[in-house]
């Protein structure tokens, strides 16, 4: 009897666990093997918020336009991005979402060396851990090698409106926002 109630514990908890998309959803779910272009959906996953924040689940993002950020601790181009987003999602007053994905596993990536970086840099916006890379394998699958930073820019309808391989500056960003969302 003890070994049943703990084959169903383990159960129902593999089934808490589970964040792929009920088959009655528009997104499709989030999956390593799958490439999501620009004009598709983006996919619904949850991932593990850090830095203050909770669970960030991709479907609830619908509403409002969302920049998501990809980076990790070691890239140069992210490093000297970060208080450029910052920057831009201060000054935006909500208009738009802001999600820095953490890419762990990627070239020795920790949850430990992402949480330091973005205590450094003082971000303030939604920061989760993509585990693996679970997320950014949908972006960066036609990519031979792993490139950082990678932004994608996501219509309040949950479509992916493009993205953008490389770092931004100031400038590029507040023009990339005004031309993917019409806001200034």
């Amino acid at each position: 009897m003890r070994v049943l109630r703990c084959l169903l514990v383990s159960t129902l908890a593999a089934g808490v666990a589970c964040t792929g998309t009920p088959a009655t959803t528009s997104f499709p779910a989030c999956t390593p093997h799958s490439f999501t272009s620009p004009g598709k959906h983006l996919p619904d996953c949850s991932f593990e918020g850090f830095n203050g924040t909770g669970v960030v689940r991709l479907s609830q993002l619908r509403g409002k336009p969302t920049v998501i950020n990809f980076w990790a601790s070691w890239c140069i181009n992210c490093i000297d991005e970060m208080p450029t987003f910052q920057r831009v999602f201060s000054s935006l007053g909500g208009r738009v979402t802001f999600v820095g994905m953490d890419v762990l596993n990627l070239q020795g990536e920790t949850k430990g060396a992402g949480a330091a970086f973005a205590r450094r840099t003082g971000v303030h916006y939604t920061l989760a851990y993509d585990p693996h890379g679970l997320l950014y394998a949908h972006f960066s699958a036609t990519v031979v090698r792993p490139i950082m930073p990678i932004t994608v820019f996501v219509g309040p309808d949950g479509i992916v409106k493009e993205r953008n391989f490389g770092p931004f500056d100031d400038k590029e960003l507040r023009a990339a926002i005004k031309q993917y969302f019409g806001i200034t």
